[in-house]
């Protein structure tokens, strides 16, 4: 091969080697970001609590049933509405309960006119008797003289007895028509009673939060229609394990927080409590007043936070765990001052403060108003010492 050719085939491997091997480009720089406030969190000392979780419930809750068979005419609240006592539940079709009234009265009124009926019997036999007493004790008189014979003398004797047999069997009649009278009067009253069945009212002042009844339903006694409970007064009921034992008592004080209530914890006081441990949980029970006129209802999930000294944790602001789905994390700063984001697990809040159980450690430097932005990977020339410090 000639020179020439050789020169050019120098050039062309020389252009290939450098496209093929040249040096690489350099990574971009992260995003600088600025403005955040940053804290290097440590531990801190915290009260410690004793937590029994447990579920709202009414002081007073009445499951009304109907107390006699009938058809629902009519269904006058729905669930959630307020009543007071006395106020109309639901009505039932009282014809039949009226007509069942109205024999009974009607029975009644027979048995008043029986009554009258033997006590004209007792005043006829009694008169009788009088008269026939009279003349025994005057055919004995007459007897004593031997003025008649002694076979007139039975005769009238006979008679005698007669008509005091008679007027002791008018008084039994009049005892007897009496009772039916006591009998027809209590089936009145009976009656009365269950045609007053056919209102149903509210027992007392509350909130219905159940009815299981609609107009046409047929009814039957003890069949439950409602729930109503008193919304003016309730309770957390507890489980608590058993060491609570040791530190909870009757009366004792303690925080109340439910999730229907995140931001405002309640005051409570330990109104009742087993005396001893449910052998198959290893659990007490207990019941925590709650105050009242704090818009509460039954069925609301919560916990009693009970006082037991101090421990030590890691407490950050609210506003420094974000979620992401079903996840909470929060943004950590390395050395280099670049911005990883980290999930953690997160414990209670209060105070617009919550503690961190896993994720981040002491010593840790974290972003405390990441706000909406994306800041993974970016980087900061901040450092904690310039950013706000919380204790």
């Amino acid at each position: 091969m000639s020179a020439g050719w050789r020169f050019i085939g120098a050039v062309i491997a020389g252009a290939m080697l450098a496209g093929c091997g040249g040096p690489e480009p350099k990574p971009a720089k992260p995003e600088m970001v600025v403005g955040l406030r940053l804290q290097k969190i440590e531990l801190q000392t915290v009260a410690a609590e004793l937590e029994a979780p447990g579920t709202v419930i009414a002081v007073a809750t009445a499951q009304i049933a109907a107390r006699t068979m009938g058809t629902v005419l009519q269904v006058a609240v729905r669930e959630g509405d307020t009543v007071q006592r006395g106020q109309l539940l639901a009505q039932l079709d009282e014809r039949e309960l009226m007509a069942h009234r109205n024999a009974a009265v009607a029975g009644s009124q027979s048995a008043e006119a029986g009554i009258a009926q033997a006590q004209k019997g007792v005043a006829a036999a009694q008169a009788s008797a009088d008269v026939m007493q009279k003349t025994y004790e005057r055919y004995a008189y007459l007897k004593e003289q031997k003025s008649i014979s002694p076979q007139e003398f039975d005769e009238i004797s006979a008679k005698q007895q007669a008509a005091q047999a008679q007027l002791e069997q008018a008084k039994a009649a009049l005892k007897q028509a009496q009772a039916g009278r006591e009998q027809a009067q209590a089936e009145v009253h009976a009656a009365e009673s269950v045609a007053s069945y056919a209102r149903i009212v509210a027992p007392f002042d509350g909130r219905v939060v159940r009815r299981a009844v609609e107009p046409g339903s047929l009814v039957s006694p003890g069949m439950p229609l409602f729930v109503v409970e008193d919304s003016s007064r309730y309770q957390l009921q507890a489980t608590l394990p058993t060491e609570a034992l040791a530190i909870v008592k009757r009366g004792s004080a303690t925080r109340v927080e439910l999730d229907a209530m995140e931001a405002r914890p309640l005051e409570g006081k330990v109104a009742e409590i087993e005396g001893g441990a449910d052998p198959g949980s290893h659990t007490v029970a207990a019941r925590i007043d709650l105050p009242r006129g704090a818009a509460l209802q039954s069925g609301v999930f919560g916990r009693a936070l009970f006082a037991r000294g101090e421990r030590k944790a890691l407490i950050v602001p609210e506003e420094a765990a974000i979620a992401r789905g079903q996840l909470r994390g929060v943004y950590a700063v390395d050395g280099d001052g670049v911005l990883h984001w980290r999930v953690v697990t997160l414990g209670g809040a209060q105070a617009g403060r919550v503690e961190v159980l896993s994720g981040v450690s002491g010593g840790d430097v974290l972003v405390l108003n990441p706000g909406v932005q994306e800041l993974d990977g970016k980087k900061t020339a901040q450092t904690a010492a310039a950013g706000e410090k919380h204790s």
